[in-house]
Formats: C-alpha cells, structure tokens, sequence
C-alpha cells in the first residue's frame, strides 16, 4: 500500500495543516484535567473562589483552540482523502485505458468499475482521515500517558497492565479480517459484474423468460456478498466486546485506585480527579483502533487489487514515429498470430495499395476481425509483420497508428450523447456541421435522423437505445467516414442492413477515392466488386483473386457465392 502513498505526498501542505490542527488541539485536550486538577485543589479545597474566574477562562481558551484545531485536522484530512482519490483515479483509468485487448478479456467491466470506485476511496480514505486519526491516537496516547505520569507514576498502573491486552485484540483482528476484506472485494467484482451484464442485456433476459434465472444467479452473489459481510461484522463485534470491556475496568479501577490513594494521603482530589480524567480518554484511543485497523485492513486489500491493475504492463507497446505519410502501401508480410497456443492467422500477406479495397471472406473464427485488430493495433502480431507507407507498425506511435485507420466494428457501440457527437467523434474538436451532415447522408442515414425530434441535435441512450439495429450500424457507418482516415475497414458492417441500403453505401465507398478500404464480410454482395478478395481458411489465404478469378477456381468462393445465390447470378 506504501507504494500509492505517492498520491498523498502530492498535498504535503494539507499534512502540515491537518498536524498543526491535531496537535494543537491533542495539546489543548491534554491541559484541560489539569486545570480541573487546580481549581479542585486551589479553589474548592482551599475555598477560594476569587481564584476560580481565571481558570473557567482558561477552560473557555483551551476549549476554543481544541474546537479549531479539530476542524482544521477534519478539514485538511478529509481534503486530502479526495484528492488522493482524484488523482489515484485518474492514474488508474488512464492505466486501464491504454492497456491491449487481452486485459480486458482477463478483467470484466464490472471488476475494474469496483476498483476504480470503490478500492480507490478506501486507499484515499486511509491515506487521508484514516491517517491523520492514527496520528492523533498515537499523539493523544503519548502525551495523555506523558501529562498522567507527570501527576502521579500510581496512575500509571492500570493503563500500563490493560492497554496493551487492547492492542493486541485489535491487532490479531485486523490479520484475521484482512483475509475476509479481499474475499468481499473480489466478491463486489463480481456481484457488480452480474448486474451489469443482465441490465446491459435486459431485452435478450426479457424475450427468453430469464428474469427469475437471473435473480436467483444475482440473489447468490448477494448472499455470498451478505455472508461475508455478517463475518467481518461478527468478527469487530466480537473483538469490540472485550476491548470495551477492558476500556471499561481500566476506567474503573483508576478511580478505585486514586481514591484509595487519596483516603491515605497520598494524592490530593484533584489529582485523582485529574488522573481519573487522563485514564478516560486513554480508553477511547484504544476502542477507536480497532476500527482503524479495520479500514486499514480493507485498504490493504484494495491496495493489491490495485497495484495488480497499475503492474500490469500492456502487451502493445507505443512507438516513436509521428510523422507518416497520409498515403501509401498496408502491407502484411507473412504474419502469424496466436493466443495461449492456439493459431488464429499463419502466415497472411497482401497488399493494399491506396485507393483500392480488398475484400476479406471465410468462416466463423478464420481469423478475419483478427486482421482488423492488428491493424488498428490493438494487438501485435507474434510473427511476421505489418508496414504503412514502408514503416512498420509496431514503430508508430499509437495515437498515430489509430488515426490512420477509420474501423466500423462487427458490434455496433455508440455513446450516452446526441448522434452529431457521436459521428463526429473522431475528429470531435475540427469537425464542421457541414461534415457531419455529409458523413450522415453517404451512410444512408440523414433521412431517418432528420425524422428524430432534434435531428442530428438527439441524445441517443446508452449504446444507442431507443434505435434499431440498421439505424445503429449506419451512424456508426458515417463516423467511420467522418473520420476521413486513410484506410478504410468495414468489418461485417452492413449486416444489419437491407439489400438497396447496402448497395447505396456500397456506391458511398467507392466514391471515397483516393482512401483503402478493407471490407471484412459473409456476405458476397459485400465484397464482389473488390479490387482483390482473399478467403481465409483456419487462419490462413486459401484462395485470393477478384470475383471472377475466383469463381473460375470453383474453389470454397464459389462454394459460398452459390450457396448465397442458389446458382443464380
């Protein structure tokens, strides 16, 4: 956990306030019995009251500075816990974003949503409050056993024998509850993973009848989350019981002992009243610690969550070059790529000249979104390798690498915003109205946008709900033209749309001119009129040539193209 203090040690200056505060008002606290210690003595006992207005007036003095200084320290610590929780936040959410695909397979949204959330405010919390009140219990306890001893080394006794048996309930406690606080920690991943899932997928839950399979899948992990819960309530409940009773007979016997001190002439009244006062506020210290270990033991867990995300290293790594041509060759020379053993592409080589489009067909699973992905780098891949323009890629910067390729996806996503944003969002900053509105009309969907209450002006809901399927695909269509990048690739993009809607974007593309295009289909409509096609098979070209090449080949093409046509052109 000591390796995020870093986010801390960014507001020293609140530290140095939050510990003028604390130690003002400890001082001040720490004061005040022996002030009742005087006017016990020097005004009660002695009868004299005209002693006694000063020292109500220093009582009111030592109460103020007290009342201050414990702001200030709540203040300054509780600032500090948010913006340790800001910036460890931030750091993680960028981390995460610039991580490769594969991270994201390993960790569901709904683990890295609890431990962007919830693990980091209970590291901030510790870093903060939590440890500014460690402070004060460590200086409250010293200066108050300090001031005791001053008074009387008798009233010593008791807190030297009770006070340590405390402590270590407390601290067998916090070792005992840190193991259940990473159970609940990745048990709330999980549970949080759940409910994202079935509400994400409400209208599939709805149309199979899974809503009671759902609720009593999400009714396990609540338990699971309740039951651990109970153990760590439990466990602090056991643990509260006989350190409150400690506190409790510590109190007790200091009185019996002062008073006994006292009828033998061995400590005056307002000692014992005093001591009687130290011992009682050294019972608290000692009650509050274990609830400080238990926030530090549930931080201690979300510290490793965290430091697991933050170690992790993306498998694709940023280039160095920025500068790259806007036209020229994507070349793939014998590119190989595999996940945990398995080949997904071997040895795959074409060349895609600019202006020109290539055509990608096969099977489920030949390998070609994998294609996609390793262009846009969102993997590298594990043998051969991929050149734009002559520079390879994995020498690129990724900022660059992306921005030379406009993708429209297999799943169509689009963000919580008005349509413009989204279809504007590759360029969000540089974009005219005029551009978005062009985009729109080439992917067909000007006509159904301009129907919509606001037009292009519409917030859409969260993945585009409210839209269907086609209307989705074709916004997502024109912010891939919108985007105007050099390369051009449509991965199975038009499947959702209907035959004439097609062959109206299909016309689009190839008006685009001087930019490649790679169209990645199941369809033979899709991909016919392609410069060049190949055809995987289990991850490699079986077949490459144009439509009427590989019709002639009666090979696993024409195989498809019949089985689409019924052997009807």
């Amino acid at each position: 956990m000591l390796r995020l203090f870093k986010y801390a040690l960014k507001r020293k200056r609140l530290y140095l306030f939050s510990f003028i505060g604390l130690f003002s008002a400890v001082t001040a606290d720490s004061l005040l019995p022996m002030v009742t210690q005087r006017i016990i003595d020097d005004v009660f006992v002695s009868s004299a009251g005209n002693r006694l207005l000063p020292y109500v007036a220093l009582i009111v003095l030592l109460s103020s500075v007290m009342a201050v200084g414990y702001y200030v320290q709540e203040y300054c610590s509780d600032k500090m816990s948010a913006f340790t929780q800001k910036g460890m936040r931030r750091d993680l959410f960028r981390h995460i974003q610039s991580m490769d695909m594969g991270f994201f397979t390993d960790n569901n949204p709904g683990e890295l949503m609890s431990r962007t959330k919830q693990d980091v405010e209970n590291v901030g919390f510790v870093f903060g409050f939590v440890g500014v009140f460690t402070v004060e219990i460590v200086f409250h306890t010293v200066i108050f056993l300090y001031m005791l001893m001053k008074i009387s080394l008798y009233g010593l006794i008791v807190p030297a024998m009770l006070m340590p048996a405390i402590f270590l309930i407390a601290f067998f406690a916090e070792r005992k509850g840190d193991g259940i606080y990473d159970k609940i920690s990745d048990e709330t991943a999980d549970m949080n993973e759940d409910a994202s899932e079935v509400l994400s997928g409400i209208r599939t839950v709805k149309a199979f009848g899974r809503e009671k399979f759902e609720q009593e899948r999400f009714s396990r992990h609540n338990n699971r989350f309740f039951r651990l819960n109970l153990d760590v309530d439990f466990l602090w409940a056991d643990t509260m019981s006989p350190m409150s009773a400690l506190a409790r007979a510590m109190q007790i016997l200091s009185v019996l002992s002062s008073g006994l001190l006292v009828m033998r002439g061995m400590m005056s009244l307002g000692e014992a009243a005093a001591v009687t006062m130290y011992v009682a506020n050294l019972a608290w210290p000692m009650m509050d610690l274990g609830w400080v270990l238990q926030a530090i033991s549930n931080a201690n867990a979300s510290s490793r969550k965290l430091l697991d995300i933050f170690d992790r290293k993306s498998l694709v790594r940023d280039g160095e070059i920025c500068d790259v041509p806007l036209s020229g060759p994507l070349i793939f020379d014998g590119v190989c790529f595999e996940v945990d053993g398995r080949k997904i592409l071997n040895d795959v080589s074409f060349t895609l000249e600019s202006g020109r489009t290539l055509g990608i067909m096969g099977a489920t699973g030949s390998g070609k979104s994998t294609i996609c992905s390793l262009i846009a780098r969102f993997a590298d891949p594990s043998g051969g390798r991929i050149t734009y323009s002559g520079i390879p890629l994995d020498e690129m910067r990724l900022s660059t690498v992306r921005s030379l390729v406009s993708i429209v996806g297999q799943e169509t996503f689009l963000f919580s915003d008005r349509i413009d944003s989204n279809v504007s969002i590759g360029k969000r900053d540089s974009m005219s109205k005029d551009s978005v509105i062009s985009a729109l009309k080439s992917a067909c969907a000007l006509d159904f946008v301009k129907k919509l209450s606001d037009g292009e002006e519409t917030v859409i809901g969260e993945k585009g709900v409210g839209l269907s399927g086609g209307q989705k695909q074709r916004i997502s269509i024109a912010r891939a033209f919108a985007k105007d990048s050099p390369v051009l690739i449509l991965d199975d993009a038009t499947s959702a749309l209907d035959m004439e809607t097609e062959k109206k974007i299909q016309r689009s593309v190839k008006d685009l001119g001087s930019r490649s295009k790679i169209i990645i289909a199941h369809r033979i409509s899709a991909v016919r009129n392609a410069d060049e096609i190949i055809f995987l098979e289990n991850g490699s070209v079986a077949e490459r040539g144009d439509h009427e090449t590989l019709m002639k080949l009666g090979g696993l093409y024409s195989r498809t193209y019949f089985a689409q046509y019924g052997g009807e052109v």
